[in-house]
């Protein structure tokens, strides 16, 4: 809405305003004029003057910066200075500080003071008038992206980083305005206490969590929750991107999770290989080779009902910035809600932080991962979905002795900023024996080496190479052997006809 003042000779509106509303698409601005409204921010003054109630409430939402005249941006910082102080605001203090800061001259001297306090409005529609300016303000801070966009756009230089650089200028300016939101403890108790029963009609874990379908894990972090950014990372070749496979099969196969999956190493042909693997239970190096039995190739068929019919979706964009998975992550959600309403991404994976861009300059790498991270925890708090980002790490623990080998925090590659950024962290930890088939089934551990909300310690899991999956703990007592129980999403998998014991 927007606000203009009547002049003519018509019945005032109720409470005394001489303020009438009229539809924001009757206003328009010429080309090349930004957008503001003057008499409505001087109404927004005028009324904020007359009730300290009004100021308090425009206080939370509302910055000196929205007012499209200078002069009024200093009015304003006058009356919350003049506010903090406990000093009653009027004409006489707002002049005195204005003086006193040198700016009473600058903003158009006692005259222009008193036009503003004289302007009709009253303190009921304050609030009003001031979500108008504020408006208004959003609409400029817009237009300045898109100059911005088409400078950058002219300018030589990488295509890429323009892009991104483009992108992150429009996210900033299209981003919700935020307000303080201020509750007693007591009005937050009843939604309290029935996502306490719902924890407990889901044996600990929220209905609207994601599980990763490691028993003991899910038991261990509840799951992966609505605005986490959950970090996996593991040296190379301990299979992070193996378990990441199984936890977007867990979600979006077994579960029907929307799933949205950005692989930067792995081909949509190569991510879709790996799952029809693991979920019709054939050995990897079959499906490579080419030696597939007819009961495989049945197998393959069964998977590949399942697997159709989940709502998995995949990016194999080599480069990708925290912009590019929120901009492909809010298309999708539009998608999704057309299909159904309240639709929306369960679940973000990303293959890996180290190979993403930050999507603008940065002095070094460990500032570039820093805005990495960061970008992903806003999404997954924006989007309130769990987002999971698999990493690297450092060659430095390697280097440890055999009985400290296990990773730790510090072997967070490139940036301290993971670690500070993630609510959880996940490490893959195996022992390396040169003497085994790595093929044959191995004992690994998943290290809950940070958990914000819950405790940290170590899963012990099964790692089964011939399918790269890990699978529940299978005690070294029991003889696994890879031919039994074969057929889709069963455990254990089949595999060549060979048993691995313990």
């Amino acid at each position: 809405m927007a606000f203009e003042i009547d002049n003519g000779g018509g019945n005032p509106t109720s409470e005394g305003s001489r303020y009438r509303r009229k539809e924001q698409s009757l206003v328009a601005f010429a080309p090349g004029e930004k957008p503001h409204d003057i008499p409505t921010e001087r109404a927004v003054l005028a009324g904020l003057i007359l009730s300290t109630d009004a100021m308090m409430e425009v206080q939370n939402f509302m910055q000196a910066s929205h007012f499209f005249l200078p002069a009024h941006q200093d009015i304003y910082n006058a009356m919350i200075q003049l506010g903090f102080k406990g000093t009653p605001v009027d004409l006489t203090t707002l002049a005195g500080y204005l003086r006193d800061e040198g700016k009473l001259e600058l903003i158009g001297g006692l005259s222009y003071l008193s036009e503003i306090i004289s302007t009709p409005s009253t303190s009921l529609h304050a609030v009003d008038y001031a979500r108008h300016v504020e408006d208004l303000a959003w609409r400029r801070r817009m237009l300045e992206a898109a100059e911005n966009c088409r400078a950058a756009a002219l300018k030589p230089g990488d295509t890429r980083e323009i892009a991104s650089e483009i992108e992150k200028s429009i996210f900033a300016a299209t981003q919700e305005r935020k307000t303080s939101h201020l509750q007693k403890i007591g009005d937050l108790l009843p939604d309290a206490i029935k996502e306490f029963e719902r924890r407990a009609d889901h044996k600990g874990i929220p209905e609207n969590s994601v599980q990763s379908g490691l028993t003991d894990l899910d038991e261990q972090l509840s799951g992966f929750r609505p605005g986490q950014l959950v970090v996996l990372a593991a040296r190379p070749g301990m299979g992070k991107t193996s378990l990441a496979a199984n936890m977007i099969c867990n979600a979006g196969i077994k579960h029907h999770k929307n799933v949205l999956f950005f692989s930067l190493e792995m081909t949509q042909q190569e991510v879709v290989e790996r799952i029809m693997a693991q979920t019709a239970n054939i050995d990897l190096g079959k499906l490579r080779n080419g030696n597939l039995s007819h009961k495989d190739f049945n197998n393959l068929f069964h998977a590949a009902d399942e697997i159709g019919a989940a709502p998995l979706f995949i990016d194999d964009r080599s480069i990708i910035s925290p912009y590019d998975v929120l901009a492909t992550a809010r298309k999708l959600n539009s998608q999704l809600h057309l299909v159904r309403a309240d639709a929306q991404i369960d679940l973000i994976v990303v293959d890996y932080i180290q190979i993403m861009k930050s999507g603008g300059r940065v002095e070094n790498r460990a500032l570039e991962v820093a805005a990495i991270t960061g970008g992903l925890k806003a999404i997954a708090k924006d989007l309130k979905v769990p987002v999971l980002a698999l990493s690297q790490l450092n060659r430095e623990g390697a280097k440890r002795p055999n009985e400290s080998r296990r990773p730790q925090l510090s072997d967070l590659k490139d940036s301290g900023a993971i670690e500070a950024d993630a609510d959880v962290v996940l490490f893959i930890h195996r022992e390396f024996n040169p003497d085994q088939d790595s093929r044959a089934p191995a004992e690994a551990e998943i290290i809950v080496a940070k958990q914000r909300s819950g405790p940290t310690g170590i899963i012990k899991v099964t790692w089964l190479g011939h399918l790269t999956q890990f699978s529940n703990f299978i005690h070294e007592s029991v003889n696994y052997s890879s031919d039994q129980n074969s057929g889709p999403s069963g455990m254990p998998p089949t595999g060549p006809p060979v048993s691995y014991d313990f």
